[in-house]
């Protein structure tokens, strides 16, 4: 920053020059924000409150700067794309909680609250793999529950599926105990079903219950027939109650079992992109969409390719 500061003093530069020369500043900055260091990246917060500062004093002194407003609203909008990488670099919530000005700046400043939106774009992330796996679950099963339902219902079935919509619903609400009570009910009347079991065991490890999780995964596990159907739900569900290190770990093991199953691919793809590892996602993603043109599932590449688009549009710098 001294050296900066240096260079504006021996230029002699009037303010109207030194905010134009803090705004090239930042824009060769952000152009490089994912591979920057703390420092920088400490430099890039300041350059944009002295920026809004300096602004502020000069359109208050009657300066006309719409074209200088123009760039930093685009500047902005790019440090907006990259709030992620600019939070790691700094190093974390905490980092920035150590350099926010004192007191605390208002709202419209909003790059001190970097985590803020980082928080927010996780959890937009979580809502659409968490819709992408109903859209799974519902392929899975969708065939068992019309014959059971729609077209045969009987008791047993009923209290499957409204045990079943009962406890997902509570999941998207957050409240895991009243998932795991929705799920106790409908066992209590179809106490074999393996897909509630499975949910049961999900909550219970959520919950902590590590043990009683552990008893009802071996019980369980066989009843799904081919091994690889166990870790396919158990990695959705373990996705649905946002536990994406869970959800890896049952996708690889399906992939153990079968190394061409795209939907274990996709599977992996999504708790490699909730856990922030987009690099690794491609991969898995590129996989599940090639193996899925192959055996002709138009489902599985269709959501392979968004993926693959959305984390593309994450990864390339904004101009």
């Amino acid at each position: 920053m001294s050296s900066k500061l240096d260079y504006l003093q021996q230029k002699k530069l009037n303010p109207a020059d030194e905010l134009r020369e803090i705004l090239i500043s930042l824009e060769e900055r952000v152009v490089k924000v994912k591979g920057i260091s703390s420092t920088q990246a400490l430099l890039v917060l300041r350059d944009l409150d002295q920026f809004y500062t300096l602004f502020d004093q000069l359109t208050a002194a009657g300066l006309d700067l719409q074209a200088e407003e123009g760039r930093f609203n685009a500047l902005q909008g790019r440090v907006r794309q990259a709030v992620g990488p600019l939070l790691k670099a700094l190093g974390g919530a905490a980092a920035l909680a150590e350099h926010r000005p004192t007191p605390a700046p208002s709202r419209e400043r909003w790059w001190w609250y970097l985590h803020e939106r980082v928080a927010a774009q996780r959890q937009r992330r979580i809502r659409q793999l968490t819709i992408v796996a109903v859209i799974l679950v519902g392929v899975i099963g969708g065939l068992v529950v019309l014959f059971n339902t729609v077209l045969a219902p009987s008791p047993e079935a009923v209290a499957r599926l409204e045990a079943e919509n009962a406890s997902y619903a509570a999941m998207e609400a957050g409240d895991f105990q009243a998932a795991l009570a929705a799920i106790e009910a409908g066992l209590a009347q179809v106490p074999d079903d393996p897909n509630m079991l499975l949910l049961k065991g999900v909550l219970e490890a959520a919950a902590g219950q590590e043990a009683e999780a552990e008893r009802i995964f071996a019980q369980v596990e066989s009843s799904f027939g081919n091994p690889i159907n166990y870790y396919l739900q158990r990695s959705q569900l373990e996705l649905r109650i946002n536990r994406p290190d869970k959800a890896e770990a049952n996708a690889r093991q399906a992939l153990t079992l079968d190394e061409n199953s795209a939907t274990a691919w996709l599977l992996l793809g999504q708790a490699l992109e909730t856990q922030g590892r987009g690099f690794e996602a491609v991969r898995a993603y590129e996989m599940a969409g090639d193996l899925a043109f192959e055996s002709g599932n138009s489902q599985i590449v269709v959501l392979a390719r968004l993926a693959l688009a959305r984390l593309g549009a994450e990864a390339i710098p904004q101009q």
